[in-house]
């Protein structure tokens, strides 16, 4: 059978309905079969060693533990990124080259073993309480301020992903958007938008994404966060009165991948955004996470559709069955990848509302039960959360998923071919 979904934007907003999607977009998915929880130790050569110590005598006393364990866990070694750099080369650039403008080269680093550690620290909490002369410039047009109003939970799953999968990477990206530049380049394989180059170009121009074409499949491409990040760093590190409050280096990583899927029309300080598909006033909608999901992996994410829901944002039914769900879910998962799954609950005045979440592992229980290990990235505690399959599976509206476990059960139409469907749509409906 051929999917179905409408249009739902994460962090507790509104489910609108009015342009109906049916799949995202990328489809051919390349997923590796080795486990991201496996790093393999190997001992440090003298010129790593070199760096490990400079790194470690530049940590406070309480660091160096997580610092030394990220090497145990052979972490520091891991080279899966983009120019095949280290996690400790990427780390050591953070330490000993230039940050941007207010930026402390020690507390980036910091922040970074930090969330290599453990990325369940991630959060997407914000408070927005204004105490500054950005009061005055700012309040008349931003009615969303407010302690912890901020609607970047996909953002933070995408950054949860890739910290916990591509530790390397993860690091490079902090490297690169800390620095003066405020930007990261990588190369992409075209295929991983779209089955044709043409095809691929398309969205990169549709998500206003710079870029620059390398070779028949590979692109270069820039992300960026929006201009007035730092300006929100500095009024975060003001308003310390929370402790899981997003750090510096989750407000400037969110506020990029919000910027690439609203195609480069985020605003840190209102948490905002418009673009080109004027959908959401706030978050991102499905195929905006996907396609930031697609270029932050470098891989070719479907997002399969589960939810039915009517023109009033009610649930009328299911493309499958739970037990179809489950099964999907636990093949993912036994892949050793992740899955960024979008959850939907019911606020006091019955509308419903979307949150993105990351499902990381499972469990069965004594009675048969299965019991799902997730990231939720507005959670008090820096920990994982557990789900029962009774309370998560009704609530999945759409969920990352390989193309060859999905083909097992399923059918779905290409998902570019319904990216340019939905953008004509909405076209011709503005």
């Amino acid at each position: 059978m051929l999917l179905s979904v409408s249009n739902i934007s994460q962090r507790n907003y509104t489910i609108i309905s009015r342009f109906p999607q049916k799949v995202n977009l990328s489809l051919q998915c390349r997923f590796c079969a080795q486990s991201p929880d496996r790093f393999t130790y190997s001992s440090l050569t003298p010129e790593e060693k070199e760096k490990f110590d400079k790194i470690s005598s530049a940590l406070p006393p309480q660091m160096i533990l997580e610092f030394e364990n990220l090497n145990k866990q052979g972490i520091l070694t891991n080279r899966k990124s983009n120019d095949k750099s280290s996690t400790l080369e990427n780390l050591y650039k953070i330490l000993t080259t230039e940050r941007a403008a207010g930026l402390d080269n020690k507390l980036i680093l910091i922040e970074t073993i930090g969330h290599l550690n453990n990325p369940y620290r991630i959060s997407q909490k914000s408070d927005n309480n204004i105490i500054s002369y950005l009061e005055g410039l700012f309040l008349p047009i931003s009615h969303n301020y407010g302690a912890r109003g901020s609607s970047t939970c996909t953002a933070a799953c995408i950054e949860f992903d890739l910290a916990k999968q591509e530790p390397a990477e993860f690091a490079r990206f902090v490297s690169g958007l800390t620095s003066p530049s405020l930007a990261v380049e990588k190369i992409i394989d075209s295929d991983n938008l779209a089955d044709k180059t043409l095809d691929a170009i398309w969205l990169l121009n549709i998500f206003e994404i710079p870029y620059d074409e390398k070779d028949f499949n590979k692109i270069k491409i820039t992300l960026k966060p929006d201009d007035k990040v730092l300006l929100k760093v500095g009024l975060n590190n003001q308003n310390l009165t929370n402790t899981k409050q997003r750090n510096t280096i989750d407000t400037i990583l969110q506020s990029t991948f919000m910027n690439v899927g609203s195609q480069q029309s985020y605003d840190s300080l209102t948490d905002r955004r418009s673009g080109n598909f004027k959908v959401t006033k706030r978050g991102l909608i499905e195929y905006e996470k996907t396609f930031v999901e697609s270029v932050v992996r470098n891989k070719n994410i479907i997002s399969v559709n589960y939810q039915k829901i009517n023109q009033d944002g009610e649930i009328t039914g299911y493309e499958t069955d739970f037990q179809t769900i489950k099964s999907q879910l636990l093949d993912t998962l036994n892949l050793g990848e992740n899955i960024v799954a979008g959850i939907t609950n019911k606020t006091k005045n019955k509308k419903l509302r979307g949150h993105e979440i990351v499902i990381t592992g499972a469990q069965t229980r004594k009675d048969g039960k299965t019991e799902f290990i997730c990231y939720n990235s507005d959670l008090e505690k820096n920990v994982p959360v557990i789900y029962t399959e009774d309370y998560l599976l009704p609530k999945i509206h759409h969920a990352g998923i390989p193309k060859e476990i999905v083909l097992k059960t399923m059918g779905f139409k290409e998902g570019w071919i319904m990216e340019l469907e939905n953008y004509r749509a909405l076209k011709d409906r503005s």
